[in-house]
């Protein structure tokens, strides 16, 4: 992720350039992955990683009203990397899911229950504690529940006007 960092954009709230990034991405990476996996031990999502900024950018040149401007949300790098990695994550996990449930599926009679979710727009839009019911009646791990739940809520943001 962090290598396919495009140079030409500017650096997101934390003023980290996407070129440093880039350049670092040897050293980052390692440092990401440990703390990816040390939050999936503790099923905890670190709160630093759950902030964004929402910038007002005006539609028009009058404002009038708040209807006059388009809110648009800028996650830290760091989240957006750390979301990279648990995408990444889950692709390497539903490649070894798939073979688990194609081998228990070749026993006659048998069943599997599959659920994917996509947190991309998720944070603002969904309860988790409904989901974590929902998660456990599935027979979903406890720490798996624990850890979406945590990614899930407390969430900061700030608005600012550009």
């Amino acid at each position: 992720m962090f290598r396919r960092q495009k140079t030409r954009k500017a650096p997101g709230p934390d003023a980290v350039s996407p070129s440093s990034l880039k350049v670092c991405a040897e050293q980052l990476a390692p440092t990401f992955a440990w703390i990816f996996n040390r939050s999936l031990e503790l099923c905890e999502v670190p709160s630093c990683f759950k902030s964004s900024t929402i910038v007002l950018v005006a539609k028009k040149p009058a404002i009038t009203g708040l209807n006059d401007y388009r809110p648009v949300a800028l996650t830290y790098v760091v989240m957006k990397c750390f979301e990279r990695l648990v995408l990444n994550h889950l692709k390497e996990v539903t490649g070894l899911g798939r073979h688990y449930i194609l081998h228990h599926l070749d026993t006659p009679g048998t069943y599997a229950r599959i659920l994917f979710v996509d947190f991309s727009s998720t944070f603002n839009t969904i309860a988790p504690d409904i989901l974590q019911q929902k998660l456990i009646q599935l027979a979903v791990p406890a720490s798996t529940c624990q850890w979406i739940t945590s990614f899930l809520t407390n969430r900061r943001e700030r608005v600012t006007l550009l």
